[in-house]
């Protein structure tokens, strides 16, 4: 994907969400700002790692064996490459494939499904652990679906693979529904916190 938009991309999946996570709310400017700093710079240093994990998770579940694995871009030095994870066999379009391939998915899910249900249960008054739960719980999650759907277009997804197994129409039809409930989750949680917490 072109870098200026997968830029984009994040600034509208994840820094406008948080933006309006916060500025709607009646929490002092000084918490907000510093929030407004410290959870993208979070978000960005735990999605790769938490997507591959799940990835690893996957392929135990399969009974695959990981030979190594990268959880991080090593920018600093000068490896501008993904994420990835490596074993003996290459993935093919078997039922093990599918499950570790569409593991993250499936945890995307369950992070929403408990994001929400602590939003529910509790509200939060610390403005720092209400964002970070927020971000990593209900954000992150928006945000891989989206893009590895999106990166379908430039052969350089999960889901592709994924169609290739389960076919394409069961494919999109998982991401159409998913992306909307995930989307509807976080617009509930958006309402739950305008103007919290009471003064």
């Amino acid at each position: 994907m072109d870098p200026f938009l997968r830029v984009l991309e994040i600034f509208l999946l994840i820094a406008v969400p948080v933006l309006i996570f916060f500025v709607r709310s009646n929490w002092q400017k000084l918490e907000i700002n510093v929030n407004l700093i410290l959870l993208p710079f979070i978000w960005y240093l735990t999605y790769a790692p938490i997507h591959e994990l799940s990835h690893i998770i996957g392929y135990s579940i399969a009974g695959v064996e990981v030979t190594g694995y990268r959880l991080m871009t090593h920018f600093l030095e000068g490896d501008y490459g993904f994420s990835k994870i490596q074993t003996a066999t290459a993935l093919g379009t078997d039922w093990k494939s599918l499950v570790i391939l569409s593991s993250p998915y499936i945890f995307d899910l369950i992070f929403v499904l408990i994001g929400f249900l602590l939003f529910k249960q509790i509200k939060l008054r610390n403005s720092f652990l209400a964002g970070l739960i927020f971000l990593l719980f209900c954000l992150r999650p928006f945000y891989d679906f989206v893009d590895n759907y999106i990166a379908v277009f430039y052969s350089q997804s999960d889901i592709t693979i994924i169609s290739r197994i389960i076919g394409e129409p069961i494919t999109y039809i998982f991401g159409i529904v998913s992306i909307g409930f995930i989307l509807l989750v976080n617009l509930i949680i958006l309402g739950w916190y305008k103007n919290y917490p009471d003064t």
